[in-house]
């Protein structure tokens, strides 16, 4: 629901108000495999059953899923006018978002009383010490168990709903006047100042089960809860340097500023200055040269604790000894696991590590960031032709980064200095004991990333002609990726992700339209450049599988989708009907464990997932 009511208060001043409300539900039924106990063959407990062995009943079942119901409302008040040549307005804002997520669970702590009663435990007339449901001796071998064709008794012990809760809530008022300040010689200088208030709230509460980590198989969650104040000042300028004098028909400015202070951080201040040149009617040279400042989220900020799973296999020191022999491991990691007494041959997986993530707050600085463009533009004296340039480098210092439990064990054993390395005393580790070395828990959360650079070229070209078939558009946006890279710290070695997967260096689409009468075609070929992670292996694509020489793929060609449609305007209505992805391409095939895949075909944004697709579209003005 969206109104919006405005009434003039004088001749010069006005009232305006704004109101949406907006609610949607998602409903997603799904199901999942649980498994519990892990009983011992040889203990006797299963007949016909011995051996050196664990016996895991895993059943599947359709207890999974949720729903989640959002509402969404927002209200401006305000008042606009003008004294003489300058215009100002003030204006109240606030945002109110509300979610609840009801989840269908598994309890934890009845799934292992059920399993510890199959050996001997306690079970008749006792309660789960968390979620207090009475106990039911489950049959875990039963075959319509496994099956997920569960008895009463078994749903009413093992599963469960919650409802979580999520109130977000923000007020700004803003207050601005803007108008001309004086006259040069080139024109007149006009300015903008105003002023600004934010508060922001944020209250997540999982539901009691997720709150006491008793939720099988799901992550845990503690209450995610804090506020933030946010005051600034800003002003702009546009100043006209020069007109219509040798080497410029004009030249102008634009500079602004603002301050801002945040009251859990301090305060900062930025700016953007920018050129914009007419060399002659038909040349230009524009420039930019800006800084940001942004202080992390409330929920990175205040996340309450929550732990997620992560397979042993991540372990950077799992069976070092093969990936020695293969040539797979980095000498520094291979040198500190062997420091640590890690046996090469360590390969046993006894389940998931826990890792656990939470909040920044009181440690976490704000992000910055510089950016810097120069630009040059072209167009024919009869309007044919058009072309640009623009160059383009931005940096960004002390981004927020959610590190996890893997990169914290990667952090750690890729480490130069090992014995002292931080991030080696976040997570434990097994002793060793019966041949378990796996990792426990890692404690990781959001922490300030140091540095990320980017810099490229966009170019622009364009044709526009009116011929004796119709008129005819032609237009080409082509970006070349120069370097991208990523330091996590200060001391970290640089990483360069352009030309690896998803990252290609060229890039584009070629749009050709022609308009005849009431009618149009238009064609659009979206293409990007070959990509591969070769350079990131020591044996390129050869490695060994089992100790067999196997190679694997982690490229993909240079890709083109073409897209075709045709449109036609009526009196009030224009219909469009078209095909996208026109020959129907695949996404590049890849293997699973060098590229992200769904099956084999790699999941990057540049590759259609959805095959040929017909669209059709009506629009009706009025």
């Amino acid at each position: 629901m969206y109104g919006q009511a405005d009434y003039d208060l004088t001749d010069s001043t006005s009232f305006y108000s704004e109101f949406l409300h907006s609610r949607r539900e998602t409903t997603i039924n799904t199901y999942r495999q649980f498994w519990e106990p892990f009983i011992p063959a040889w203990e006797g407990h299963v007949e016909g059953w011995d051996g050196y062995v664990y016996l895991d009943p895993t059943a599947v079942t359709d207890h999974s899923g949720s729903v989640t119901d959002i509402e969404y409302t927002r209200g401006v008040l305000g008042l606009e006018g003008s004294i003489g040549f300058w215009n100002w307005d003030i204006s109240w804002q606030r945002s109110l978002s509300s979610g609840t997520y009801q989840t269908k669970i598994i309890y934890q702590d009845a799934l292992e009383m059920a399993a510890g009663a199959v050996t001997g435990g306690a079970c008749e007339g006792e309660l789960s010490p968390i979620s207090g449901r009475e106990c039911y001796a489950i049959d875990f071998f039963d075959p319509e168990y496994v099956r997920g064709n569960f008895d009463q008794g078994t749903r009413d012990f093992l599963f469960g709903s919650e409802l979580g809760k999520t109130i977000y809530k923000q007020d700004a008022v803003e207050a601005f006047i803007t108008g001309d300040l004086f006259e040069v010689p080139a024109g007149v200088v006009a300015a903008a100042f105003g002023i600004a208030y934010q508060s922001d709230e944020i209250n997540d509460t999982p539901g009691a089960t997720t709150l006491a980590g008793n939720s099988w198989g799901m992550s845990s969650a503690g209450i995610t809860a804090g506020s933030q104040n946010t005051r600034a000042v800003y002003g702009e300028f546009q100043i006209p340097v020069l007109r219509d004098v040798v080497g410029a028909r004009s030249l102008d400015l634009t500079a602004s500023a603002r301050w801002t202070d945040v009251n859990t951080y301090g305060s900062d201040s930025t700016f953007k200055i920018g050129a914009n040149w007419s060399i002659t009617d038909d040349l230009r040279v524009r420039a930019s040269r800006g800084t940001s400042f942004r202080s992390p989220a409330l929920f990175e900020l205040y996340l309450g604790d929550q732990t997620a799973f992560f397979d042993q296999r991540s372990d950077p020191c799992f069976n070092w000894a093969l990936a020695e022999e293969e040539g797979s491991i980095n000498p520094t990691v291979l040198a500190n696991c062997q420091a640590a007494g890690i046996p090469g041959d360590y390969n046993e997986d006894f389940g998931s590590g826990t890792a656990y993530t939470g909040g920044g707050a009181g440690t976490l600085k704000a992000e910055t960031s510089v950016s810097e463009g120069v630009g040059i533009v072209w167009t024919s004296p009869d309007g044919r032709f058009a072309t640009s340039a623009d160059y383009y480098q931005v940096r960004i210092d002390n981004q927020v980064d959610d590190i996890t439990g893997v990169d914290i064990l990667n952090l750690c054993y890729n480490s130069e200095n090992f014995e002292t390395e931080p991030f080696c005393d976040r997570f434990t580790r097994n002793d060793g004991t019966d041949g378990n070395y796996n990792i426990i828990d890692v404690f990781g959360g959001y922490v300030n990333v140091a540095s990320q650079y980017i810099r490229g070229v966009d170019f622009v070209a364009s044709y526009n002609d009116d011929t004796p078939i119709g008129a005819v558009r032609v237009r080409l946006d082509h970006t070349v990726q120069i370097e991208r890279s990523y330091k996590q710290f200060e001391d970290s070695e640089p990483q360069q992700y352009v030309g690896l997967l998803g990252n290609p260096r060229h890039s584009g689409t070629l749009t050709a339209m022609l308009e005849r009468d009431d009618w149009s075609y238009t064609w659009v070929a979206r293409y990007v450049s070959a990509v591969d992670n070769y350079g990131e292996y020591v044996n390129g694509n050869e490695t060994t599988y089992r100790g067999i020489p196997v190679t694997f793929i982690a490229d993909a060609p240079t890709t083109v989708y073409h897209t075709a449609s045709v449109s036609k305007a009526f009196d009030n209505v224009d219909v469009t009907l078209g095909v996208s992805n026109l020959f129907d391409k695949k996404p590049p095939l890849g293997s699973p464990a060098t590229a992200a895949v769904v099956g084999n075909a790699m999941l990057y944004s540049q590759y259609d997932q959805l095959g040929r697709q017909a669209f059709f579209n009506v629009q009706y003005s009025f």
